[in-house]
């Protein structure tokens, strides 16, 4: 094996495209690691670790990139052991903490050098945290934790909350669980008040369940809770982990307290991943019954039904027609009937019962979901399901409003992977018997197919606008005169069609349909693309020409939804709600259901009219459909207050606004909308006085939403001094809880030191500097200097040098 990388490594022969065959070898060892099991790896690892040795013998080298995406692997593996022998192959140049002054002497250089200056740091006197902090992380990167620790228990002192972060980090990857919460305790004692973030807490608690100590794992969670620690939607997720590492043993109990702990303490929000785990434990004991009741139970209590499609499979598989029966009553009294059939159609896909699944999808008023379609294809294709997708294709073929080209574009995305140029021929066939006009991406993906394998395309290939541009020149050119081309055939002419309209060429392809008359059998599914195209580009009078074209032409004919709902957003558009209202409740009494979009569209004309009652019959529909969900949670009410305000009745839309905001259902509610309109049409009374509403629901409510919607608005017009005055370190912070998930947490802690320094709190600002220090926040020299000037006017020493920036600079820089 060490011979074949070698060859690979140096031998250009097996390199293709610009890639480098070192590129080839480094692809080479990332895939043997992602090709094998966790149980693979545990077994073969002395044979692994003795390979990456005698490749670093060889002076074999990889990029960092590649080692980082081996690293991740080993570590969901939980053997980052093998990570220290895999990091020696990394090309020094490319390894953290080797730059340009320490290339030559590499990592142990730089390292040795850290201690010297910390060496130095401690016979002076001086502060040393920051050193120490660089000599833990970089002995992390070098997976030395044992020099690490021993750091730290020779320099226990210069022990900041971010470098005791950095190793509780690093010992819940080695599952250290003793060593992490010993380091814990320590950084507690130091002062109580220091927080870890969101993913450290999660770590110990991964750590602590892999170890079978549950009770401590949820004293964690409840420790996050009172602290108050904000977990943003990414470490909600990786709440996931632990729960499945238990699930995976099958202890479901554990599980069940685990994941009722999070939910009752809020610490994140139900979601199908998170309630998975539950069912999984059942699973894998294979308690079907248990892992049913647990479902039911997650849709009952959190609205989430997880892992419902493996448990269908399972009672398939299994013949249990009562526990069956109970879950298919159950999906269709929660999810509705349509949603029913369709889980029950792709379990007996999954099972190769496809005659059954035929019987299934053949059921009279079941309409095609395109996003279930998709989800199950794309399953078929990921797990080389060849049979099944076919036969769902093949089945599909009289689904109402089933997209056809899509359907085969699937099978033809599989004949590309196998490079089959047979059956993608055979799936051409059936798309002219079947009378599909193939989208352009589908036309250049057969002919990509059939080019590769030498096969003549039966068809024009569309070209794509790089290719257009590079033959417009030729197109210029003046030829000879030649006989006259054939005559189109009925297939050309829905290409053509087809292409136009993609191109936004709507108008050229109306005078095509026209020229060929009512002579020629095009398709329903070609006039509803053309009038799709012009609804697109506004041009409603022509596109109703071309509907009375193909009434007349195609009998039954009927627009798509798709079609339907363009004709609502032109309506819309052009200020013909009564329209748009009629071809909504014609296309509602057809059981056809709008878009988001459309219905938007109408509502907002609605709000611009001040047409209230007619807003209030739209939302009355929607929820008539349970379309409510799908929608803004504010479309009809910012709309119904700016109708309010059109109709001059300022004082309704206010106190719809604050008896909304003041409710305790009220969650997330943004009114920027509203705000945005306001500015665009200058009505500064308005402004005045929602913007002494917000005031007011902040101070008398702590209700921040507005203010902040407030807020950014005034931002995206460059108001900037009245955003400013808006400011103070309340609002700052009511920010930052509204807005958890934003990137420059930088921004907002330097304008939160700024207020200290003009309120003269020392010690808030204190506090701030080591939360930033802790969770890794740069400080710039402006808010140092700030907290200087603190320091030294309350008299206490500076534990970090004072940089040379002056204040003066500060205020004119922000």
């Amino acid at each position: 094996m060490v011979k074949i990388t070698d060859l690979l490594y140096r031998d250009t022969r097996f390199t293709r495209g610009n890639f480098q065959p070192t590129d080839t070898a480094s692809f080479l060892l990332y895939n043997l690691v992602d090709s094998m099991t966790e149980a693979e790896v545990h077994a073969h690892e002395t044979n692994l670790r003795e390979y990456f040795n005698k490749l670093s013998d060889q002076n074999i080298i990889i990029s960092f990139n590649i080692y980082r995406g081996m690293r991740n692997l080993l570590d969901s593996y939980h053997i980052p052991e093998l990570i220290k022998d895999v990091i020696k192959l990394v090309d020094p140049k490319e390894q953290p903490y080797s730059t340009s002054a320490t290339a030559n002497t590499g990592n142990g250089g730089k390292l040795e050098m850290l201690k010297l200056r910390l060496a130095e740091l401690k016979t002076e006197n001086k502060p040393a945290g920051v050193v120490l902090k660089q000599i833990i992380l970089a002995l992390c990167t070098k997976e030395d934790l044992k020099q690490a620790l021993d750091m730290k228990q020779q320099y226990e002192e210069e022990m900041t909350p971010g470098t005791y972060a950095i190793l509780i980090n690093f010992c819940c990857r080695y599952d250290n669980v003793e060593e992490a919460l010993s380091l814990k305790r320590e950084m507690s004692r130091r002062d109580s008040s220091l927080v870890l973030d969101a993913s450290k807490y999660i770590a110990l608690m991964k750590v602590l369940t892999k170890s079978g100590r549950v009770e401590e794992a949820m004293a964690i969670l409840k420790e996050m809770k009172e602290k108050d620690l904000v977990i943003s939607e990414a470490n909600a997720n990786l709440l996931f982990h632990p729960l499945n590492n238990l699930a995976a043993k099958g202890n479901a109990g554990a599980v069940r307290q685990l994941q009722d702990t999070i939910f009752t303490l809020g610490l994140a929000k139900p979601t199908a991943n998170l309630c998975s785990p539950l069912v999984t434990a059942y699973l894998h004991s294979n308690d079907l019954s248990a892992a049913l009741e647990a479902a039911m139970e997650c849709q009952k209590r959190y609205g989430q039904l997880p892992r419902i499609h493996d448990i269908i499979v399972s009672l398939v598989e299994t013949g249990d027609t009562e526990l069956l029966q109970k879950a298919m009553d159950f999906v269709s009294q929660e999810r509705g009937e349509m949603t029913m059939l369709y889980d029950l159609y792709f379990a007996f896909m999954q099972t190769n019962r496809f005659r059954e699944a035929r019987k299934i999808i053949e059921t009279p008023g079941l309409r095609a979901k395109p996003g279930r379609l998709q989800w199950y294809a794309e399953k078929c294709i990921a797990g080389n399901q060849i049979e099944s997708l076919e036969q769902m294709v093949e089945m599909t073929a009289k689904l109402f409003e089933c997209d056809r080209d899509e359907m085969y574009s699937y099978i033809l995305r599989n004949c590309k992977a196998t490079n089959d140029w047979k059956k993608a021929e055979a799936v051409w066939t059936k798309m002219q018997e079947e009378n599909v006009v193939p989208r352009e991406r589908t036309l250049r993906l057969l002919a990509d197919i059939l080019k590769t394998n030498g096969q003549e395309v039966p068809f024009e290939v569309p070209k794509t606008w790089y290719e257009q541009a590079a033959s417009t020149v030729q197109d210029k050119t003046p030829r000879p005169a030649t006989t006259a081309p054939p005559a189109p055939t009925v297939s050309d002419l829905q290409v053509r069609l087809l292409a136009l309209c993609k191109k936004g060429k709507a108008k050229e392809a109306m005078d095509i349909l026209v020229q060929a008359g009512q002579d020629v059998e095009l398709g329903a599914a070609v006039y509803d693309q053309v009038i799709r195209a012009l609804l697109a580009t506004g041009s409603l009078e022509d596109a109703m020409s071309v509907k009375h074209m193909a009434d007349s032409c195609t009998p039954g004919f009927e627009l798509s939804d798709l079609a339907i709902n363009l004709l609502i957003i032109t309506y819309s558009r052009r200020g013909q709600t009564k329209e748009a209202h009629e071809t909504l409740n014609a296309m509602l009494q057809a059981d056809h259901v709008p878009s988001k979009l459309s219905i938007t569209r109408l509502v907002q004309e609605h709000g611009k009219q001040g047409d209230v009652v007619a807003i209030q019959e739209v939302e009355t529909l929607t929820k008539a459909l349970d379309l409510a969900p799908q929608l803004s949670s504010m479309l009809f009410v910012n709309n119904t207050v700016l109708a309010h305000i059109k109709n001059g009745d300022l004082a309704t839309a206010i106190e719809l606004l604050e008896g909304m905001y003041t409710s305790p259902e009220c969650t997330h509610s943004s009114m920027a909308f509203v705000f945005r309109k306001m500015y665009e049409q200058n009505n500064e009374q308005a402004i005045d006085k929602l913007a002494a509403m917000a005031e007011r629901l902040a101070n008398h409510f702590a209700c921040y939403r507005p203010a902040t919607d407030l807020f950014f608005q005034l931002l995206e017009m460059d108001k900037l001094e009245d955003a400013k005055f808006m400011l103070d370190v309340g609002k700052i912070k009511a920010l930052q809880r509204l807005v958890p998930d934003y990137t420059e947490k930088e921004v907002h802690y330097n304008y939160l030191m700024k207020c200290y320094g003009v309120d003269k709190d020392l010690s808030s600002a204190k506090a701030l500097y080591d939360q930033m220090m802790a969770e890794g926040v740069s400080v710039n020299e402006l808010s140092l200097k700030r907290l200087a000037v603190m320091y030294r006017n309350a008299g206490e020493a500076l534990p970090f040098p004072e940089p040379p920036v002056s204040l003066m600079d500060a205020r004119t820089h922000t």
